[in-house]
């Protein structure tokens, strides 16, 4: 399957919550402070601030669909494992947030899972300064795709070994798209960007599905009223 976007690059820095737009011709990277992309050993920080808040969710019989892929995917970035450190640790629960509230559910081909078009906003964060990652202008959830459905065209298909519109699969479409959002240094974002290349996109989902297969694969021992309670009691710390 491929998950279809856009790059249109040209954006906004936003510092501790303030915007400052930034224009940069159309086609090139959004560019960010140094100091912000260089790495910074741990011990210049001994006291790590707390994970990102979970997001409001209602209680577990009234969860949607995106709601359980989120807790999923919060779950899985909170703790320390192969994972999380490929997204950068729990701060990147702060782009996952920015993600999850930007989504907005649309119908158009069936083959598309997310489609993130329209310029780029680029994000340092103030409370993680390791952390850097960019939004676009549109990210929409495709109503018709396979993180709802499984249709007549996808019956042979998967998305990283998973059968389209399961557990399995829809956590493993949001954390491909969150790939595309995260910096990991000056020039490269975790995952490449991958358009209409079908084969890349496919790439793309095993990079995900090798660095977190095995938690994925664990969601099934987990109910989602128990990741909402542990999210709840966490953001209470």
């Amino acid at each position: 399957m491929s998950f279809k976007r856009c790059f249109k690059f040209a954006g906004v820095i936003a510092i501790g919550g303030l915007a400052t737009l930034v224009k940069v011709p159309a086609q090139q990277p959004t560019i960010t402070p140094t100091g912000f992309t260089n790495p910074i050993h741990a011990s210049s920080n001994k006291c790590k601030p707390e994970p990102p808040a979970t997001l409001y969710l209602p209680s577990a019989n009234q969860l949607t669909l995106l709601d359980k892929a989120y807790l999923d995917a919060m779950s899985i970035l909170r703790d320390d494992n192969t994972c999380s450190a490929f997204y950068g640790g729990p701060p990147a629960i702060e782009a996952l947030n920015q993600l999850k509230e930007q989504l907005e559910p649309k119908h158009f081909d069936s083959a598309v899972g997310v489609r993130m078009t329209g310029e780029s906003m680029s994000v340092i964060s103030f409370r993680y300064p390791l952390m850097s990652y960019r939004l676009f202008g549109k990210a929409e959830l495709n109503l018709n795709g396979p993180f709802y459905r499984v249709s007549v065209s996808q019956l042979h298909q998967s998305i990283g070994g998973f059968r389209p519109n399961t557990r399995e699969a829809r956590v493993t479409i949001l954390l491909h798209e969150l790939g595309h959002l995260i910096k990991k240094s000056a020039q490269q974002w975790v995952l490449p960007g991958d358009g209409d290349n079908e084969n890349l996109s496919d790439e793309n989902t095993r990079r995900v599905i090798a660095v977190c297969g095995k938690q994925i694969r664990s969601l099934r021992q987990v109910t989602f009223e128990q990741e909402l309670l542990t999210a709840r009691l966490t953001s209470q710390l």
